[in-house]
């Protein structure tokens, strides 16, 4: 894939947001144990991953990377990355750790997933990189204690640009200026998106960032109006997108649907499955378990989305939209769990039937507080459970 393959070799190579590489330079140069860690935040494909690896080339460092989001209880944390924060090698050389998503933790008092990293943050004998895309997230506020905090924008449009010609000049890849417009406009600021759409529309037969876009419109409807797990297997293989982007767009049209609040959670469970395989084959390049993508989202999720009326979405929402919606179907996944332990019930009978009427009663401050302390929330629930209370 030409994302991976022209991933930026030194740090002098990335584009954008040129102050905050330089002070993550000095900061690791500079770094001794008990120092702060470092938070790298903003949207996705501004370069905080690349950053983060780079520095441990540039220092000589191996890097020790964890997705934070997967790996949420104190146990786990510490089970995967442990020994990495309490020791060095025999010869004196340390590693760089490396947190990705952290904004994914949920921060529970039954977990400790926060409490964890920031008590580690004091104690480790290695410099500690997280990167997150929601800064506004109540997990990214509660660690700010212990970070240097860098706040990474997308890169300017025209930088994005010349970036492409350059690809498309090394490839040979015959692309006219209004595509490669196209690609930088619909990326929104995205370098790794504005890539992939380069290298997927120059797969298609000459037509235009207009016929692509219909052509990827007419494969997803064919998709939510499948009959049957077979015909959506092929209605996915037919959309000429990278697999990532196959993902997000999925993503974009179940956000915007009128799905009922359990069959989102459910759809989004499916989808949330389906980026963490994307995580393993692009973390490990293992391009083999790509054939397992589309089944998954055949057999599981079209049968949970099947006659609810979901359709392609031409517009998009800001990032920043999506990502609290995704924050709030978990949370919602989260308190149906719960309650349906203490009323032994189901977690799907909770989130269809009970949960409206509990939402709808959360306006009172004591019946909220009341729920807050049964099933165990901490204080990032009480936002989202005003706001449900307001609808």
């Amino acid at each position: 894939m030409w994302v991976e393959k022209y991933r930026p070799k030194k740090i002098e190579e990335m584009i954008g947001n040129e102050d905050c590489r330089n002070v993550a330079c000095l900061w690791l140069k500079k770094w001794k144990p008990g120092g702060k860690a470092m938070l790298l935040m903003g949207p996705p494909g501004t370069g905080k991953t690349t950053l983060a690896t780079l520095l441990a080339k540039q220092f000589g460092m191996n890097i020790v990377e964890l997705n934070a989001s997967d790996t949420r209880t104190k146990d786990k944390l510490d089970k995967k990355i442990g020994e990495a924060i309490r020791t060095v090698n025999l010869f004196g050389e340390r590693s760089l750790i490396f947190l990705d998503e952290v904004d994914g933790l949920l921060g529970r008092s039954d977990y400790g997933g926060v409490e964890f990293i920031k008590e580690a943050v004091k104690l480790t004998q290695n410099p500690i990189i997280m990167a997150a895309n929601d800064q506004d997230a109540d997990e990214i506020k509660k660690l700010g204690s212990v970070c240097v905090a860098l706040t990474f924008k997308p890169p300017p449009p025209r930088e994005v640009e010349v970036y492409l010609r350059r690809i498309a000049r090394l490839e040979k890849a015959e692309v006219s200026d209004e595509d490669i417009v196209a690609f930088v406009t619909s990326a929104g600021g995205d370098l790794r998106h504005a890539i992939n759409s380069l290298q997927s529309g120059n797969t298609i037969a000459s037509g235009g960032f207009k016929d692509k876009s219909s052509a990827v419109g007419d494969a997803f409807e064919a998709f939510f109006d499948s009959a049957d797990p077979a015909a959506a297997l092929v209605a996915l293989r037919s959309v000429s997108l990278p697999p990532i982007e196959k993902v997000r767009e999925l993503y974009r049209c179940l956000v915007r649907s009128s799905l009922p609040p359990e069959k989102l959670s459910d759809a989004l469970e499916v989808l949330s499955r389906a980026d963490m395989l994307m995580g393993k084959i692009m973390k490990n390049q293992e391009w083999r378990l790509l054939r397992y993508l589309d089944n998954l989202l055949a057999q599981e999720l079209l049968p949970i989305i099947r006659g609810q009326n979901v359709r392609y979405a031409t517009d998009d929402l800001p990032f920043s939209t999506l990502l609290r919606i995704w924050n709030d179907s978990k949370k919602v996944k989260e308190i149906s769990l719960r309650y349906a332990r203490r009323s032994h019930t189901s977690g799907s009978g909770a989130r269809s039937q009970d949960l409206p009427f509990l939402f709808s009663l959360c306006g009172a401050k004591g019946f909220r507080e009341q729920l807050e302390k049964t099933l165990d929330l901490d204080e990032t629930f009480e936002k989202f459970l005003q706001k449900e209370a307001g609808r």
